[in-house]
């Protein structure tokens, strides 16, 4: 079914506002102070290794959606600092396996739970509604529909 030209003019809107708008709150939750100067981007990588562990490189590389160079240099990093451990893969001797240390662990809830506390006194001055509507929205946007365009 093809979209009159209005329909698709007012959809380009609103994608366009969507876009501004978390864009906006993107630039923002950087700011955030995170412990020990660590970046989003690290407690990312250390939320899904410890969600998904024992992971390899390459699979860390795909969920977080880098080339795999890119995070063989964070996770270099990474266990340069005690945040996280190699161990050789069973099956595979070539391959390694990555898992947290509880350094490791300790400071991706420490600035995990930094990122709670100011979304979190942002998100108090949202109504009931508000906040409803905002996890509809946030639910349609992750579906795999949406992730694979």
């Amino acid at each position: 079914m093809l979209k009159s030209h209005a329909t698709q003019v007012r959809e380009d809107k609103r994608a366009l506002i969507l876009i501004e708008g978390l864009t906006k709150l993107s630039r923002q939750l950087r700011t955030i102070k995170l412990p020990g100067g660590i970046t989003q981007e690290r407690v990312s990588t250390l939320w899904t290794i410890d969600n998904n562990a024992p992971i390899s490189v390459t699979a860390l590389a795909d969920i977080e959606k880098v080339r795999a160079p890119t995070m063989s240099r964070m996770i270099t990093s990474l266990e340069s600092e005690g945040l996280v451990k190699r161990r050789v893969h069973k099956t595979d001797g070539r391959g390694v396996l990555l898992s947290l240390t509880a350094k490791g662990r300790r400071t991706y809830q420490r600035a995990t739970q930094r990122s709670i506390d100011q979304l979190g006194d942002a998100l108090s001055r949202l109504s009931e509604d508000q906040l409803t509507a905002l996890n509809r929205l946030v639910y349609a946007l992750e579906s795999p529909k949406i992730k694979d365009a």
